[in-house]
């Protein structure tokens, strides 16, 4: 997947997870946001679950953040659907659609294709669709029948498969990734393991295909085996190993959705950062792409006709005279598929390099060779307005810069909370309220991180990583640094604290008998590990992070690479006037820097560039 779920990633979450969402209730229904919602589930061997559904990503367990308050849409859905018991989930003809059937006889639909819709039917008739649409074979409508977008298993066996790839004009990898549902990834993983050109015709290798969908039946069966392969640079998460990539992967979870749901978290989601009038210049492009490639088509399309002037009015007859006999079928002439024959517009189709282009059969051979070239004259015309459309909207992208100031940067899934890097490499993040306090705890806290809180009332719940670096002695003092900077000490002028350290295990939102537990608080059993004498003093610098320079703040003694750095200690410098300052000598904007200051007032002890001047 490459933040949308292929068919494959269906197959393999519904085979791995299917029997443990059977027979699970319904309990509350949220809509996170537009294309987004989460159906809580509950069975009593698995307790709670959030069962996350998105239009444009796919499905997983996963802890999206709820809003506060229920939105209309997902009062109707929980009016439908709570409480409801979960009896099949199924995958719909390994295509990207999975069907929830409930007790009741009704169907929850994701189709994952186009925009993405969310169906529910009662009894097979459609009552609730995100995206109602009249297709070519079927309508999603609200009182239709609701029929899925494909009606077969196109790997369903040999013979449909065999059957899919001889009715297809496209290369074998296109035919394989769209008419075989496998997507681009798993099609040229397919070919790679046969050793296909993957720009063969299905027609040239069809000696081949038993072997081709048997590697396609064992791909599908290594999905099932509950692990995940992830390719940063790729951006791309497998259940399978990806063989063809000819790399070892970045990262490899033994629980697929463990893989989803480090994904999901860390994926860059740069869309959300582009306007619109950036969204539609992308557009733009992408349809100027499209006419240049008809443009050529339908140009070399008619220098060959005039080439062949005399075969075209033999075509003509011969399409004329089938009219005459009712004869409507397709037929080969010339190597080219001549299909959609239509007497009510007189006309008929010839399949050109993967382009249906429509002739006139009572026209003259050079009345269709002129409409040929005024047709790609057309789509020259539309280039030059989609280009002229372009520099328009660039216009429009200046004027929003100039008004909105410089474009803000990628906001990355752990900048929500204060976070640094320690000096061996782990990541160490603190809570900036009582919800993100809340949010740490129950999303990023794993078995073999460390917990650390300062010994203060109202301070932070402060999370060392253990993501394959062990946390040494120094890296706990540092975040123990960061917990206590970042409490009540700060603004209280504080010149050192203390601050403990226990495992998850001993944390809990449980209270005893009696007690309260407030939001955004944790009550930790059992010893804690206490470090004593802890200096208040912090240090900002940039860093380089997937090639964006983004500011850290970090303990004083914190090691990094960054050659621009400011020290600072609690003092009676507003914090805006600080962040300013410090900004100024960073060089980065003072938003930046004022979004991740301790709270209360600071003063600047030290700076790299007041080093550098001594020096």
């Amino acid at each position: 997947m490459k933040l949308k779920e292929s068919s494959l990633d269906f197959h393999a979450f519904v085979s791995i997870y299917g029997d443990t969402i059977l027979n699970s209730f319904i309990k509350k229904v949220y809509q996170v946001n537009q294309k987004e919602f989460v159906l809580q589930l509950y069975r009593s061997d698995v307790k709670k679950r959030d069962f996350f559904i998105s239009l444009n990503k796919g499905i997983a367990f996963y802890d999206a953040e709820k809003p506060e308050e229920a939105t209309q849409l997902s009062m109707l859905f929980r009016k439908q659907l709570s409480e409801k018991r979960i009896v099949g989930i199924e995958q719909i003809n390994f295509d990207r659609v999975v069907k929830i059937t409930l007790h009741t006889g009704q169907e929850i639909v994701l189709e994952l294709f186009g925009g993405g819709n969310l169906i529910l039917t009662d009894n097979g008739k459609i009552v609730l669709a995100m995206d109602q649409h009249v297709y070519k074979t079927r309508k999603i409508l609200i009182g239709e029948e609701y029929i899925p977008p494909a009606v077969i298993n196109p790997i369903s066996d040999l013979e449909t498969f065999s059957g899919i790839l001889d009715g297809s004009k496209a290369s074998i990898v296109k035919t394989l990734a769209t008419r075989a549902n496998l997507g681009g990834e798993i099609a040229e993983e397919a070919l790679y393991r046969t050793n296909i050109d993957k720009d063969k015709m299905p027609g040239e290798i069809r000696e081949y295909y038993g072997t081709l969908y048997d590697n396609i039946m064992e791909i599908v069966r290594e999905s099932e085996k509950n692990n995940a392969f992830y390719y940063e640079s790729e951006e791309l998460l497998s259940p399978v190993l990806l063989t063809a990539l000819g790399k070892d992967p970045d990262e490899k979870f033994e629980d697929f959705n463990g893989g989803i749901d480090f994904y999901l978290k860390h994926y860059p989601e740069t869309d959300k950062n582009k306007s619109s009038v950036e969204r539609r210049i992308e557009s733009q492009r992408r349809s100027i792409e499209e006419f240049n490639k008809l443009m050529l088509v339908y140009n070399e399309f008619g220098n060959y006709l005039k080439m062949n002037f005399q075969q075209l009015q033999k075509l003509i007859n011969i399409v004329y005279n089938n009219v005459r006999k009712s004869n409507l079928n397709n037929f080969i002439f010339m190597d080219l598929e001549i299909s959609d024959i239509n007497p009510a517009k007189n006309t008929f189709a010839v399949n050109y390099k993967e382009t249906k282009i429509v002739l006139n059969y009572r026209e003259s051979a050079g009345n269709n060779i002129n409409h040929v070239f005024n047709t790609a004259k057309e789509y020259k015309g539309k280039i030059e307005g989609a280009e002229k459309a372009i520099e328009e909207t660039k216009k429009l992208i200046m004027k929003e810069k100039q008004k909105a100031g410089k474009k803000k940067r990628i906001k990355y899934w752990f900048e929500s909370y204060h976070w640094f890097t320690s000096s061996a490499g782990n990541m160490v993040m603190a809570g900036r309220d009582a919800k993100t306090n809340e949010k740490l705890v129950k999303k990023h806290v794993s078995e073999n991180d460390i917990y650390v809180h300062a010994d203060i009332y109202g301070a932070p719940s402060t999370v060392i990583k253990n993501e394959g670096i062990d946390i040494t002695e120094d890296t706990i003092r540092e975040a123990c640094e960061f917990a206590v900077s970042l409490s009540r000490a700060w603004p209280a002028g504080i010149g050192s604290g203390t601050a403990y350290w226990v495992y998850p295990s001993q944390v809990s939102k449980t209270p005893e008998s009696g007690e309260f537990v407030s939001k955004g608080s944790w009550i930790v059993r059992g010893k804690r590990n206490y470090v004593l004498n802890i200096p208040l003093e912090l240090k900002i610098s940039l860093i380089d992070y997937k090639g964006n320079i983004i500011p850290m703040i970090s303990p004083s003694e914190t090691a990094t690479d960054s050659k621009k750095w400011v020290i600072i200690k609690p003092g009676n410098e507003k914090r805006s006037v600080a962040a300013e300052k410090i900004a100024k000598i960073l060089g980065i904007e003072k938003s930046e820097i004022e979004s991740i200051l301790p709270p209360g007032g600071s003063i600047i002890v030290e700076n790299s560039k007041e080093i550098k001047e001594l020096s």
